[in-house]
């Protein structure tokens, strides 16, 4: 081997080792043992499963604030509605007034209540109807004549023979108001409440006797 060779190779060597201190030195990387990387290893596996635990332990917490928080709004939520139900209904009962006694309510019923038709209107002798103008037209003649006959029979007999006749004769009774009820829109207000009140009155009498 020639001087020149052995010269190159001895220069090479001296280089590499520079070169590799310099990175050392640059790092910040020190020699270490097997044992010395296995223990580092080991705690840096340690240190993360805390870090971990820890973030999980974080996260429980939040759940449960945001849970807590939750909770505690639809209760606040809950209250403020029966609260307004409970305010709105102090106004209703103050705005009504006290509230009728029994006694108060059977004479309102009874005001209420239809009243039977005057003798000009059906006369108890003969039972014949004194039919108000607007339920003589034509849409009201089946039933009229069913009517007619009905209480012109109740009047000569005392009564009806049988429940079935009297239920006939509400039911035509109330198929006649209910054509009424749907022409409304074709006869004057007053009309229309004229018409309705002998029809209501009508019905309520064929529950009685003749006379």
């Amino acid at each position: 081997m020639s001087l020149r060779l052995l010269l190159a190779i001895g220069i090479a060597s001296v280089v590499a080792q520079n070169a590799s201190a310099q990175w050392y030195y640059n790092t910040g990387a020190k020699a270490a043992t097997v044992a010395e990387s296995q223990a580092r290893g080991l705690a840096d596996i340690v240190r993360a499963q805390g870090e971990y635990n820890l973030n999980t332990a974080r996260a429980a917490i939040d759940v449960e604030e945001a849970r807590s928080q939750y909770i505690e709004n639809r209760n606040r939520a809950q209250q403020v509605y029966f609260e307004m139900r409970r305010r709105n209904d102090e106004y209703r009962a103050e705005k009504a007034g006290p509230k009728p006694t029994s006694e108060q309510l059977f004479r309102f019923n009874q005001e209420r209540a239809p009243q039977r038709l005057a003798a000009s209107q059906l006369d108890p002798l003969t039972g014949e109807i004194n039919w108000p103008f607007i339920l003589t037209d034509k849409p009201y003649d089946e039933y009229r004549e069913k009517l007619n006959l009905a209480f012109a029979m109740r009047a000569r007999e005392g009564s009806y023979a049988n429940v079935d006749e009297y239920r006939n004769v509400t039911g035509t009774a109330d198929s006649m108001f209910d054509e009424l009820k749907i022409r409304i829109r074709e006869y004057s207000p007053q009309d229309f409440v004229d018409a309705s009140n002998f029809m209501k009155s009508l019905v309520y009498d064929a529950q009685f006797p003749s006379g």
